[in-house]
């Protein structure tokens, strides 16, 4: 419990928000095309032709690897939450690409779990979420303590 109460709970909660928030950016590098064609038509009835391969296709792949290891990293620690509505909110707001404010996060989880939390007020929303942080920022090994 010593631990607990020197927790620096304000910096743990960046951490782990700053880890979360790169989720999309690496989920779209493992959807990227490696080898992308690129072909141009003038209309002049002859063939469309095709750009040369682009110099930096490994490159793109160790990418593509680099964002299905961080998004299987950041998947197993939301999925090991303690708590299945911290769970959906984190994949509502860090995993699911919504750019939208917190009503609509909040209206989507409330769709996502049980009929008691309808009606549930944006103050719970945000205690939620702060909780939500604090649990995923433990498995994420993000955790910032005062010294």
């Amino acid at each position: 419990m010593e631990l607990l109460s020197r927790l620096d709970e304000e910096a743990t909660k960046e951490n782990a928000k700053e880890k979360l928030s790169k989720y999309r950016k690496y989920k779209s590098y493992i959807n990227a095309p490696i080898n992308p064609k690129i072909t141009a038509s003038f209309g002049d009835g002859g063939s469309s032709s095709t750009a040369p391969i682009p110099k930096y296709a490994e490159q793109r792949m160790i990418k593509a690897e680099e964002g299905r290891a961080y998004c299987a990293w950041i998947d197993w620690a939301i999925n090991s939450c303690r708590k299945h509505k911290y769970r959906e909110l984190l994949k509502i707001v860090y995993c699911e690409g919504y750019e939208e404010d917190h009503g609509y996060y909040l209206d989507t989880l409330v769709q996502r779990l049980p009929n008691k939390y309808y009606g549930m007020s944006s103050s719970t929303y945000f205690s939620w979420l702060d909780s939500a942080l604090l649990d995923v920022a433990e498995r994420l090994g993000c955790q910032e303590f005062i010294k």
